[in-house]
């Protein structure tokens, strides 16, 4: 139980993290990164008014679920979870998911406003992903 408590404190304070810094890149204009409406319109179609708050059920989520999967990786070795750990499988995780919404959401989604990317828009998913393997491995390594 107590890793389940220190896994799920661990998954939203990093999906915490990690959503205020995708944020940051949209209100300064540098990147066009709106990752919780455009999951949520996946789900429920274009236009709808829920798509904000489907999205964000999804981002927290999944963001508690990956601190489940990052401690199963590395129950397979014996490196411990902490900030560096997660910092690596962070920047896995990254990369993978940068590549991933880069080919087949941003390019595939049914609203054209999400086919606007660019380099800054997969750079911003990079750091949030970096961020939140930090987060998520400081909370679990502190609290552990």
């Amino acid at each position: 139980m107590k890793t389940f408590i220190l896994l799920l404190s661990g998954g939203l304070a990093g999906t915490a993290a990690m959503t205020g810094f995708l944020l940051v890149p949209r209100w300064l204009g540098w990147a066009h990164v709106d990752v919780i409406r455009a999951g949520g319109s996946l789900v429920v179609g274009s236009g709808n008014r829920s798509a904000f708050p489907v999205g964000l059920s999804i981002h927290i989520a999944m963001g508690i679920g990956f601190a489940f999967v990052y401690s199963g990786f590395l129950s397979l070795s014996s490196l411990p979870f902490n900030a560096l750990t997660g910092l690596l499988l962070g920047s896995i995780h990254g990369v993978v998911a940068m590549l991933l919404v880069s080919i087949l959401v941003m390019e595939h989604h049914p609203e054209a406003r999400y086919h606007d990317r660019g380099p800054s828009t997969g750079l911003a998913q990079l750091g949030a992903h970096m961020l939140y393997g930090i987060v998520v491995g400081s909370v679990v390594g502190l609290l552990r």
